[in-house]
């Protein structure tokens, strides 16, 4: 029966120790035989050859063993690579990647508007200036007033441009938090400028109400985040209304 190599060493030990102790009672004076010693000496090389074939043993069953467990690898990883998992993560990257394209382009096209609008009233401003000396923003008279970066319709509201860093920021905040996957993807974005993106964010959603709004985190998804990500979107001012 195969031995295993702790087994086998231990054999050897024993066979070995038992030799230097018939050596020591000849050195002694004891009545022990050439023939018990030469029997002793063959017991311990076959002992010694037991040892190697249980380590050869057990490196064959290591090598098995790790041959079994690679397979098993290259065979989840060949599914993973060719997968509906590859598929599924290419196209919600491709998905996330447009629809930021997109956003910044809205974003890009709202502050042209605000420009453009802001730029002729900024225009009717100078000529009034010039024509009867009046006072700034003399486009008022009118119902609206406003510069090339804001204008504002009382009773209405106000457009101003927006940073559209900082409302990528806040949209990437917005996505990372609420699950421990999201919470662990937005710790490997940085968690050394959390407080930072934070600040960010909330500077940005003050500015545009209906993004806020938009963006806001419901009493249910706010109770069901982690610790974490609770003080994240309380920071970053999306939390529920009271």
């Amino acid at each position: 029966m195969p031995r295993n190599v702790a087994t086998a060493q231990a054999e050897l030990d024993d066979a070995r120790a038992t030799l230097a102790t018939l050596e020591e009672q000849v050195r002694d004076g004891d009545d022990v035989t050439p023939q018990q010693l030469s029997a002793q000496r063959e017991l311990i090389s076959f002992a010694e050859l037991r040892v190697e074939a249980a380590q050869r043993t057990e490196a064959r069953m290591r090598e098995d063993e790790r041959a079994e467990l690679a397979g098993t690898a290259k065979t989840a990883a060949t599914d993973l690579l060719t997968g509906d998992s590859a598929d599924a993560l290419a196209a919600a990257a491709k998905t996330a990647a447009d629809a930021l394209a997109t956003l910044a382009g809205l974003a890009f096209e709202w502050n042209a508007k605000v420009e453009e609008i802001g730029t002729t009233l900024a225009g009717i401003d100078a000529d009034l200036t010039i024509q009867f000396d009046a006072e700034p923003w003399g486009s008022k008279r009118y119902g609206i007033w406003g510069a090339r970066d804001r204008v504002s319709v009382p009773g209405v509201g106000m457009a101003t441009q927006m940073d559209v860093g900082a409302l990528t920021v806040t949209v990437l905040l917005a996505g990372l938090t609420g699950t421990p996957e999201s919470r662990a993807a937005l710790d490997q974005h940085g968690h050394r400028f959390t407080g930072l993106r934070n600040l960010t964010a909330r500077g940005f959603l003050e500015a545009f109400p209906a993004v806020a709004e938009a963006l806001r985190a419901t009493p249910q998804e706010l109770a069901a985040a982690d610790q974490r990500s609770r003080v994240d979107i309380l920071e970053q001012g999306r939390g529920p209304q009271s």
